[in-house]
């Protein structure tokens, strides 16, 4: 019976979308939303895909808001239905796991109950949430966020890490002040902040180890600069010894070091980054084995594809100890230029790339700028976007990569691989357009060469059609097809397809999943009132 109770839900809230859609009166302001994601599998020998027992998979978020002048409360209601397969399975039933009240009056931000937030970059502290990836890291405590006019800002946190549809028993606590230096010496032409954060988890140990402490704590430095298109931004970061699963049991002390140099303008863009983790791992327990536990965020500097062959072996941050960075160019060609022509056109390219840490001659911990002798992953990339007419669009993008097994848990070696894509936009009027995405990889490793497809439909702004396919010709012959339509109203939208998908990594914001391969029909809905 469970499995149909997302019906009720969805029913509940088209009723409350029809009858109090977005209604202001003098007793306050009501606004909620609602999603659903729901899979119906079916087994398929060819890729190894067994159905589960109960052939669906949903999950399912509800949430309301509520605000009157300075005063706000809100709650989420999260069901699993069960759910889907390659995502934690402690995600499991209904249950309300988000909640909060919160008062705002001249710059001071008082909030009880659960809530997001983030130190920096995240490098130290980031509590969020991304539904693709079954992950929510929220805090149940108290925050406090003070403004001090563009001067100061002041943050500070304190409460028990969600540990899925719980609450870990750990605690954290925390402060982060930023400082706006330009605004205190009164700089017309430059921007610039000094900020500095500390965060402290707490867990008790039961152990009998006496050189770990129930507390780790981090601390973070950060400068920034801006001037003319100039951009400068630098991070360092410390943690105490931190005793974990995620670290086999090390209790080392950890930290990082992240830079950017950046420059926009006169059609030209250019950032270049770098980072370097030693022992960063950091999550609500000791014994945390997944992604969904995360007290920091260590995002993948890499560049973040939507093109399918493209992420078929992507990178994953390697928290204990990577080093590297990446180079994001482009320039537009201006229009009556010589290589712009008519319409201007524009090229782009990225290039990353990550190493081990070499470690010291006397074997005591890491060098702290020279690279290790492992290759854990690089990838160049180059696009070119023409507008040829007002009806059509291209881009050509070409990847080189190289991937190592060993970041997934295998053997070392250097998987290397070729792309080329091909995207083509031809618009029909301005309502009507289609959008052909053609593909093909090759490499001697691996399972060798592929090649994708994609043809796209749409009919702004209501309706949207498509269908695709991934083919592994150089090894095991099989086809990753996949079709569907979505209709959108109002704030409604609704997806229905269905398709094969190849086991990997799902990846968002440069965090990634493991998913296991499977075959069905994929309900997706969103609406909010």
């Amino acid at each position: 019976m469970k499995k149909y109770c997302y019906l009720g839900m969805l029913l509940s809230v088209l009723g409350i979308n029809t009858v109090v859609a977005q209604q202001v009166s003098r007793e306050g302001f009501l606004s909620g939303s609602f999603e659903t994601n729901t899979i119906y599998y079916l087994p398929d020998s060819k890729i190894k895909a067994e159905a589960p027992d109960d052939r669906f998979g949903s999950n399912n978020y509800l949430k309301f808001d509520y605000r009157l002048g300075k005063f706000a409360a809100g709650l989420m209601y999260e069901a699993y239905l069960p759910v889907l397969q390659g995502m934690p399975g402690e995600l499991k039933d209904g249950k309300i796991v988000f909640k909060y009240a919160m008062f705002e009056d001249r710059g001071l931000n008082v909030r009880v109950g659960d809530f997001y937030e983030q130190f920096g970059s995240g490098l130290l502290f980031r509590a969020y949430e991304d539904r693709t990836l079954g992950l929510n890291t929220s805090i149940e405590g108290v925050r406090l966020l003070y403004h001090y006019g563009d001067l100061i800002t002041l943050k500070g946190i304190y409460g028990h890490p969600r540990k899925y549809m719980d609450r870990a028993e750990s605690q954290v606590r925390g402060m982060d002040l930023s400082l706006n230096l330009s605004s205190l010496f009164d700089l017309q032409q430059s921007f610039l902040t000094l900020e500095g954060s500390f965060l402290s988890r707490y867990e008790r140990y039961t152990g009998t180890s006496e050189d770990v402490d129930a507390s780790v704590d981090s601390y973070s430095f950060r400068l920034g600069w801006e001037y003319n298109g100039f951009t400068l931004k630098g991070e360092l970061v410390k943690k105490t010894g931190d005793a974990a699963s995620y670290n086999d049991w090390k209790n080392k002390k950890g930290n990082a070091g992240l830079m950017e140099i950046g420059y926009s303008g006169n059609n030209l863009g250019v950032l270049l980054s770098g980072r370097r983790l030693e022992f960063m791992e950091f999550r609500s327990s000791r014994d945390a084995i997944g992604i969904g536990e995360g007290i920091n965020y260590l995002p993948s500097l890499t560049r973040q594809y939507t093109y399918s062959l493209a992420n078929l072996n992507p990178y994953a941050t390697q928290g204990n100890g990577e080093i590297g960075g990446q180079v994001d160019f482009y320039y537009n060609f201006p229009r009556d230029s010589k290589l712009g022509g008519r319409r201007g056109m524009k090229i782009a390219l990225n290039f990353s790339t990550y190493y081990d840490l070499k470690a010291k001659k006397d074997g005591d911990g890491f060098e702290v700028l020279d690279f290790g002798d492992e290759l854990l992953f690089r990838d160049l990339s180059v696009d070119i976007t023409k507008t040829l007419s007002p009806s059509f669009k291209c881009i050509l993008m070409y990847a080189m990569q190289s991937f190592n097994p060993l970041i997934t848990g295998h053997k070392p070696a250097e998987w290397k691989s070729n792309l080329v894509v091909l995207d083509v936009t031809y618009k029909l009027n301005v309502k009507n357009s289609f959008r052909l995405e053609l593909q093909h990889l090759w490499t001697e490793q691996d399972q060798k060469e592929w090649m994708a497809g994609l043809l796209e439909y749409n009919m702004a702004p209501r309706w949207s059609v498509f269908a695709s396919d991934m083919y592994n010709y150089g090894d095991t012959d099989l086809h990753y097809y996949s079709a569907g339509v979505s209709y959108a109203v109002s704030r409604t939208r609704v997806a229905l397809n269905y398709g094969r998908n190849r086991a990997g990594y799902n990846c968002s914001g440069g965090v990634c999943r493991f998913v296991p391969a499977y075959t069905g029909f994929n309900l997706s809905l969103t609406t909010s009132f």
